[in-house]
């Protein structure tokens, strides 16, 4: 049977959520990335690694970077998750960011997913709270709005969750054709 390692980075819950499920019906194991050893790569037949995106930037992307020569070799799969997913961004777009995140640890070509997470503002850092005040200001400014725009001026001060466990499938699916 192959054995597949879920990598990822997530710093509210939402990521972890998605690496969960992935490795469910994967038959694999999530481990988050500050807790992964090389080892545990190199023990692996596929490495799946997803992070939380916060305006291209992804959680975990230079511990991830540092497992590159341990990824050379390997069948790999990645995953996003942010507020909108690949609602409001196309794929490739996003399959940018995990390029440029990644560095050599990124393998073009490898299956992608792009899936929507939430926000619980209560549970936001300060430098997150921060930040929303001036994303929401520039949302509420902006002249064409899309529904992604329009739900995180919403939520704002409050929460919302988009996770969605059959948003998985086609990567799923995927990562078994491995």
């Amino acid at each position: 049977m192959t054995s597949t390692l879920v990598i990822y980075g997530s710093n509210y819950g939402y990521t972890r959520t998605y690496a969960e499920w992935i490795a469910e019906d994967t038959h694999g194991r999530a481990v988050a990335a500050d807790q992964v050893g090389a080892a545990e790569v190199d023990a692996a037949d596929v490495v799946v690694i997803g992070a939380s995106d916060y305006a291209g930037k992804l959680t975990a992307a230079d511990r991830i970077r540092d497992l590159a020569a341990n990824l050379r070799e390997k069948k790999v799969a990645y995953f996003t998750v942010s507020f909108s997913g690949d609602v409001s961004q196309p794929s490739d777009k996003l399959d940018g960011v995990l390029a440029k995140n990644l560095g050599e640890a990124y393998h073009d070509g490898a299956p992608t997913g792009h899936f929507r997470g939430g926000m619980d503002y209560s549970q936001l850092s300060r430098a997150h709270k921060t930040a929303m005040m001036g994303v929401r200001t520039f949302l509420k400014s902006k002249p064409n709005k899309s529904e992604t725009d329009l739900q995180m001026i919403e939520c704002y001060g409050g929460s919302a969750d988009y996770r969605d466990r059959a948003s998985i499938a086609p990567l799923v699916s995927a990562i078994k054709a491995l």
